[in-house]
């Protein structure tokens, strides 16, 4: 049976925190955490690394918001896209890869109408094996199309955040496709991350362009660049 058990990080939250340390040495196990009782260069390197792999938990339990992480590529003229207004050329086949990635480890990808107006994006994560995100749509008026490909929940659930009393036809029609639709007073994204926070996602994942972009680094929900 297990003897030992090498524990890389203590729970964030304080009614969670040695819970299970305490219940295996309980049962005459031993446990040992990285930093306390495990100390030498190559376990502070370790340390780093749960750290690192823990972000979306440790921000969640300290700031009560999720790790929210903002999908960029800009060509080496500062531009986010291309003059068809499709970034999708702006980014290679290996970085797109990497946004799958991104995608499966992520509860949520978010984008603005622009995105689902010009690009038509899936948002799925259908070429790595992984975590299948929530998509949601910020759009103030509700001003989308009638057809797309977000629409359709069988390869993933929708949500449409939008201002109050926006396009309530539409709506209707959304709610008829499966789509929920959730409305705000006052749209903006730090109002949509406390409604994620509400939801227990942990980490959220942005693929937006510039304009909801430089609206969430405004808003100071963006933790991380990639």
């Amino acid at each position: 049976g297990i003897t030992r058990v090498v524990v890389g990080l203590r729970h964030p939250l304080k009614h969670l925190r040695g819970k299970a340390i305490q219940s295996l040495r309980s049962e005459g196990i031993q446990v040992d955490v990285v930093g306390e009782d495990l100390q030498s260069k190559l376990f502070k390197e370790a340390l780093t690394s749960c750290l690192i792999v823990n972000a979306p938990l440790l921000y969640r339990a300290a700031f009560r918001v999720p790790f929210s992480v903002l999908k960029y590529a800009m060509t080496a003229d500062g531009k986010i896209a291309a003059s068809s207004g499709h970034a999708s050329w702006v980014s290679g086949r290996a970085s797109r890869g990497r946004v799958f990635e991104l995608r499966g480890r992520s509860d949520a990808v978010i984008v603005g109408g622009n995105t689902v107006r010009r690009d038509d994006p899936r948002l799925t994560a259908r070429h790595v094996k992984g975590h299948v995100p929530v998509r949601i749509v910020m759009s103030q008026t509700c001003n989308l199309p009638e057809e797309a490909n977000l629409w359709n929940v069988h390869e993933a659930y929708t949500i449409v955040a939008t201002q109050r009393g926006a396009r309530r036809d539409f709506q209707k029609k959304l709610a008829m496709k499966g789509v929920e639709v959730v409305e705000f007073d006052m749209l903006n994204p730090r109002d949509v991350m406390s409604y994620c926070y509400d939801r227990g996602y942990l980490s959220v994942l942005w693929e937006c362009g510039g304009t909801l972009s430089a609206a969430a680094i405004s808003a100071r929900v963006i933790h991380k660049v990639n």
